[in-house]
């Protein structure tokens, strides 16, 4: 039997200024099935030190093909309708559809032509700058600066330091003629030294190459499927969205465009959920630990319609879940930066789904409580997620039904934190202690009103310019929400001090200051180690009042 020989993947190296140059002109684009550019600053400033000190920073896999006669539906780089609209109507012969690399590209591209485009988590457009001095100092990882143009403070500085020719634009670096015309015109403020390094960090940036692997339609629109999946296993990791959108793509769904609806029309829970978090919930509901490999064989198994009708639930019940427990009647995590473990929200949304199937009423929920409050405080989804969500869910259903709650559950005991100790933010215990206290109503010290927790400090209750030799100063045990009034009455004030300025704005009623005082968890026998400056003492006092509360809600009772 004559079999066909399909041309294989070549590898070849290629200028990287001349792959964004292409961008620019629209010759190189981008697969429809592709999610948005989600890079942030970092991302970019990283990528460019990068560059600038000569390190590899990946392959390319490029499809060349007639415009006219892609395999895929395509768009250009975001934000060229903003810089080059008439490359709309620029007709090439062949165009480049950059099926891995997309990131990297549009970074660069953002950098060098200035879209006013926001990055992800941001409202503002970014420009980005290189400090001079640092250049000369080899000191590169300084030397690139990224700043928001809401920030004119900043802004402001860097066109000074442009001004005064110790910092120049990223975008000065895009055409070779522009640069050295700059460097070579009437710049007798810059020395020959800075020059010398301008110059050769320039040639770093104009002469690096990347390793292009070029694939042609002749592969076949499931070829290069295939191979866009097993990138990672040159050492390339694609994430999950990426990989399902590949899949889905042979099934005529389009991923990005249900994820760009959802991150539209769902307010701020869009700024916490994640894509992997969507598909990862369909998995559980299909009774599957929700792995990487093991979703993508129940992506295959789905039928189109069946999926867009379970992506388009698990987004109803994951913007559930974040209410919940972004509520401060909920878990209390006012701030996305304060919730404890970001994929707990993917079991939690199935759980309130369960309850709901069972029209449960407020016994199941708060076993929900109970689970979620005893994995934070146990630290359970540190590792493992995907096989403590799967698992959870079974045991926790069973529970409902009448069955018992799991063995590690049942066994709590607040008593086994060691919570004096917890004194790093982004510890699952720090942050769920943090959310008891807005839970517990975390009042205004000075009005006894409810506090906007927004605008509120995570500050000491003893001060640390005074007691900074303590053991447990920055411990969770000394810290809660404070306004920034109440802030500037109790400054550097001892606590029996600023204790007593409190009072008087409580009408000098103790029981009143008590009150305001039990909503930050600090019980009568915290304050009274306060009225004494007793850090000891304290400590002490509001360790048991926290294992109280821990108890309380862990445990159910």
């Amino acid at each position: 039997m004559q079999m066909n020989r399909v041309e294989m993947p070549k590898a070849h190296p290629e200028n990287l200024l001349s792959l964004v140059r292409d961008a620019y002109l629209g010759k190189v684009v981008l697969p429809e099935f592709q999610r948005s550019f989600v890079w942030g600053r970092e991302d970019i400033e990283e990528l460019l030190v990068s560059i600038l000190q000569g390190y590899f920073i990946g392959t390319f896999l490029i499809l060349d093909a007639q415009p006219e006669q892609a395999l895929f539906p395509w768009r250009f780089v975001e934000g060229l309708e903003k810089i080059n609209p008439t490359a709309q109507q620029t007709t090439h012969t062949t165009i480049r559809l950059v099926l891995d690399g997309q990131q990297r590209l549009t970074s660069l591209f953002y950098a060098f032509y200035e879209p006013e485009i926001p990055l992800r988590n941001s409202k503002n457009p970014y420009q980005f700058f290189l400090r001079i001095d640092s250049l000369v100092n080899r000191d590169i990882e300084d030397a690139v600066i990224g700043v928001s143009l809401a920030d004119q403070r900043r802004i402001s500085e860097m066109e000074q330091m442009i001004r005064d020719k110790k910092a120049i634009r990223i975008s000065l670096l895009r055409d070779p003629d522009d640069f050295y015309q700059w460097l070579y015109g009437d710049q007798k403020s810059i020395s020959e030294e800075e020059k010398q390094a301008l110059r050769f960090y320039y040639q770093t940036f104009s002469g690096f190459t990347v390793p292009i692997v070029s694939i042609t339609p002749e592969v076949g629109k499931e070829n290069i499927i295939n191979i866009f999946e097993r990138i990672n296993r040159t050492g390339i990791s694609l994430s999950l969205f990426d990989l399902a959108a590949a899949r889905l793509y042979r099934k005529g769904v389009n991923l990005r465009e249900l994820w760009q609806y959802f991150t539209q029309n769902s307010g701020s829970a869009s700024e916490f959920v994640k894509p992997e978090f969507i598909l990862k919930l369909i998995c559980i509901w299909k009774n599957k630990e929700p792995k990487k490999s093991v979703l993508l064989d129940v992506i295959d198994e789905m039928k189109n319609d069946d999926f867009e009708a379970q992506w388009n639930l698990a987004c109803e019940w994951l913007v559930k879940a974040y209410e919940r427990i972004t509520s401060p009647q909920g878990y209390g995590a006012f701030d996305a930066k304060w919730i404890p473990y970001t994929t707990l929200i993917v079991p939690l949304a199935a759980l309130m789904r369960e309850v709901e199937d069972r029209q449960g009423g407020e016994d199941m929920f708060r076993k929900i409580d109970c689970w979620y409050w005893g994995s934070v405080f146990l630290q359970r989804y540190d590792q493992g997620v995907d096989a403590t969500s799967h698992r959870d869910l079974r045991e926790i259903t069973k529970w409902m039904d009448g069955g018992f709650p799991p063995a590690w559950l049942e066994g709590f005991q607040a008593e086994q934190i060691d919570i004096a100790e917890v004194s790093e933010q982004r510890s699952s215990i720090y942050r769920g202690a943090m959310c008891l206290i807005v839970k517990a109503g975390a009042r205004d010290f000075s009005t006894g009103q409810p506090a906007k927790f927004s605008t509120c400090d995570d500050d000491h209750i003893f001060p640390k310019s005074k007691y900074k030799q303590q053991k447990y100063v920055d411990s969770i045990l000394n810290r809660t929400l404070i306004s920034s009034s109440s802030n500037k009455c109790k400054a550097s004030k001892q606590p029996s001090e600023y204790l007593k300025l409190f009072l008087e704005k409580h009408g000098g009623d103790i029981q009143r200051l008590q009150e305001t005082l039990d909503s930050h968890l600090i019980t009568e026998q915290s304050r009274q180690a306060m009225e004494n400056d007793d850090f000891d003492a304290f400590i002490e006092a509001r360790k048991q009042a926290f294992l109280h509360e821990i108890n309380r809600y862990v445990r159910g009772f």
